[in-house]
């Protein structure tokens, strides 16, 4: 039904493939969460090697629940100039541009924030309002810097996953009990940042195919409250390691009936076999992630025919390696030096 090269729309985009780079923390932001010129260079790199969409690393909307010490802030203290630079240096590639905004919730680290995590049981009415209001001014700073739309995360057991899953939303008000009630927030947000930003600028989620209880409901839930596309992944991502065959394919067919919004995976695909199994499985646009971490030009050699499947070996040691040695990938031999003093502190 689709091939990988051809252009594609997205809501308001129009993209030169349907390849898309998912959400992939970099690692390249000071420690207090400002953004760096290599953070930006990396955005510029993807965009260079034949990615048509880019999605930026994760970005916390609240900078005192970070995932990490590293992890990039969207606030008043951002440096929209970064922000610009990186978006047009992804445009001149001929890509498009996207942050992926986040609350860490469960998963903030109370070593690095000096205060606890934040589950949904504990966030006062008022305290949800101000929320939605910084989601808002993360996606206000985005469409000023000229970047083309958003990503909200509502997957992989951060905030929003949090609130979708009933096992770990307890709340007994508006927010809690069924899944129309734990989509309230996502909901507010979703349909808060479409209000503000305007139909032009593209507004995409990451999802859960696990973890609510009911993909399918879920799927339309998001399709009512306005997205331009959803790209499905799992809650259990992690736990997948060695596995180099697409993750969730098969909940996501089993739940796409009578779904219109484009559809995106993520999730075990690191050859030009598997992402074509993805597209001819009806799933418009197809999603790399670690594969890029080990080759941040794959999508450009696969596309000159000079390799048919990344070398990466899906052993998710990119999650803590540049802990100990100065890489990005196990199979790096030469240092980055921007992550030297990750290493030596």
């Amino acid at each position: 039904m689709y091939t990988l090269w051809e252009p594609a729309k997205l809501g308001p985009l129009m993209l030169k493939n349907r390849v898309i780079r998912s959400a992939t923390n970099e690692h390249f932001s000071e420690s207090d969460g400002r953004l760096t010129q290599t953070w930006a260079d990396v955005q510029i790199e993807l965009a260079r090697n034949e990615i048509g969409l880019v999605i930026t690393g994760h970005m916390t909307v609240d900078r005192t629940q970070r995932a990490d010490e590293g992890q990039p802030v969207l606030d008043e203290q951002t440096n929209v100039d970064l922000l610009r630079y990186a978006a047009q240096g992804v445009h001149a590639c001929g890509g498009c541009l996207l942050t992926q905004l986040s609350h860490s919730g469960p998963k903030a680290i109370p070593a690095v924030n000096g205060q606890p995590a934040k589950w949904p049981a504990d966030f006062t009415l008022e305290e949800i309002d101000q929320l939605v209001d910084r989601f808002v001014l993360a996606a206000q700073l985005c469409k000023q810097a000229g970047l083309d739309g958003v990503q909200i995360h509502t997957a992989h057991g951060y905030l929003l996953s949090s609130f979708l899953n009933p096992s770990e939303n307890h709340r007994t008000d508006a927010y809690g009990g069924s899944l129309e009630n734990r989509f309230r927030l996502p909901g507010r947000i979703i349909r808060a940042v479409r209000a503000a930003c305007g139909p032009d600028f593209a507004l995409l989620v990451k999802a859960d195919s696990n973890g609510c209880g009911d993909l399918s409901a879920l799927l339309k839930l998001y399709e009512d409250a306005g997205v331009d596309g959803i790209e499905v992944s799992g809650i259990d991502f992690a736990a997948r390691a060695g596995i180099k065959k697409p993750f969730y394919l098969d909940e996501l067919l089993a739940a796409r009936e009578g779904i219109t919004v484009p559809l995106a995976l993520v999730g075990g695909i690191f050859s030009r076999e598997t992402a074509q199994q993805v597209l001819d499985a009806g799933i418009p646009f197809v999603s790399f992630s670690r594969s890029l971490i080990c080759q941040p030009d794959f999508i450009a050699r696969m596309k000159a025919g000079e390799q048919e499947e990344s070398p990466c070996l899906a052993c998710n040691g990119c999650y803590r390696v540049y802990r100990t040695k100065p890489v990005r990938c196990v199979t790096h031999e030469e240092p980055i030096p921007q992550l030297v003093k990750v290493f030596h502190s």
